[in-house]
């Protein structure tokens, strides 16, 4: 019954996430939201939603969601994911030093509600992770980190919990050792696990209760078998949440034959809402400022975040411009042709970085046609 109930409530938030938010709302942003709130944050908020609304180009406000890359390292080769194959993107593959995060953090901390420390790489990796979520901590900022889950041990662990982090996914895409190395090369199913079945044991035994904890499994043909007993498990382990999640894959053979967990790349109406060049600061661990966290080459980066005052990077051209695309593209109105990445995710419905993935496959939708016609 408790299960039951806990499903229907994510379900809920998820369904509203992709009718109303471009799939971005979760459970972790209502709960920032809701107690990690101030009455300068919510003014800010409310700036940053009337400019969206307005399509304004040149903004005053500031981002309240924060994508902080901590590291582009990983310890996998996972086949799908650019990392994992080993593509830098035109990057210089580091870790982010907490006097880095530091510097960006005492610009835009006090209007954030949340802070993500992971994007294309194993934030545990980085030796400055914990004093990074200890200072976001001291301004008030939820903090989520996504991990393999293959460098936490006991002690690792211990650390996690006293930094007072908010909220941790688990990347576990498989219920048993022979589905889950498949994609995960690696890592080691029965050490991860252990290690999960760790933290959740000292949780248990933490004053403060915290992190929130999610399993997020990857659905590929190989282990869809394995759904249903895995989130039974996960539950029975004490896991706050399971969550499968469809793949992107080049290679068809890979995709699950369930359609629930299948991809369609090729969707621009849940774009339309986009307001990421308004509410997302997203910042790599080489510096580079991205327009969103799907985008992965340098080359479509915005700037740097040392290339000025905060406000002077937030209002570049590149920014702007990336506005005006997503406000015209709103109202229906043509889009002159640019060079960003926003232009081809906002043609195509195609987000960055999959735009390479589709062209591998041929995407059969309208819309990726017409953009291998156009190109």
């Amino acid at each position: 019954m408790k299960n039951g109930i806990r499903k229907w409530l994510f379900r809920s938030v998820n369904w509203l996430s992709r009718r109303f938010f471009a799939s971005r709302l979760s459970f972790s942003h209502v709960q920032a939201f809701l107690f990690n709130n101030s009455p300068k944050k919510l003014l800010n908020f409310i700036k940053v939603h009337h400019a969206m609304r307005k399509g304004a180009e040149t903004v005053h406000c500031y981002p309240y969601l924060f994508v902080m890359e901590v590291t582009n390292v990983c310890n996998l080769k996972c086949p799908f994911c650019l990392t994992g194959k080993g593509i830098s993107g035109g990057r210089d593959v580091r870790h982010m030093k907490f006097e880095e995060a530091k510097k960006i953090l005492d610009q835009v901390g006090d209007y954030l509600y949340f802070l993500q420390v992971y994007t294309w790489g194993e934030p545990l990796l980085n030796k400055d992770i914990i004093k990074i979520i200890e200072y976001a901590k001291q301004k008030n900022i939820y903090v989520m980190l996504s991990t393999n889950a293959t460098a936490m041990t006991p002690a690792y662990n211990k650390r996690l919990l006293d930094s007072g982090i908010d909220y941790m996914m688990v990347a576990i895409d498989g219920g048993s050792r022979e589905t889950y190395e498949i994609y995960r090369r690696g890592g080691d199913y029965d050490k991860v696990m252990a290690n999960v079945r760790d933290l959740l044991a000292q949780r248990r035994e933490h004053a403060s209760g915290k992190p929130f904890v999610e399993w997020q499994f990857i659905v590929f043909r190989h282990n869809e078998h394995e759904l249903e007993a895995t989130e039974r498990m996960a539950y029975e382990m004490g896991i706050n949440k399971f969550t499968p999640l469809p793949a992107y894959v080049e290679d068809e053979n890979w995709a699950a034959t369930d359609p629930r967990y299948r991809t369609d790349l090729g969707n621009p109406e849940r774009l339309y809402n986009c307001d990421r060049p308004w509410s997302h600061l997203n910042v790599r661990a080489d510096g580079g400022v991205a327009p969103c966290c799907y985008t992965f080459f340098k080359k479509d980066d915005f700037g740097n975040i040392d290339d000025g005052s905060f406000m002077e990077i937030w209002n570049n051209d590149h920014f702007r411009t990336s506005r005006r695309i997503i406000a015209r593209t709103r109202k229906k109105l043509p889009l002159e042709k640019s060079d960003i990445a926003c232009y081809d995710c906002m043609r195509t419905g195609i987000r960055p970085s999959f735009i390479e993935v589709a062209q591998e496959v041929q995407l059969d939708t309208q819309p990726a046609r017409q953009a291998r016609e156009s190109s």
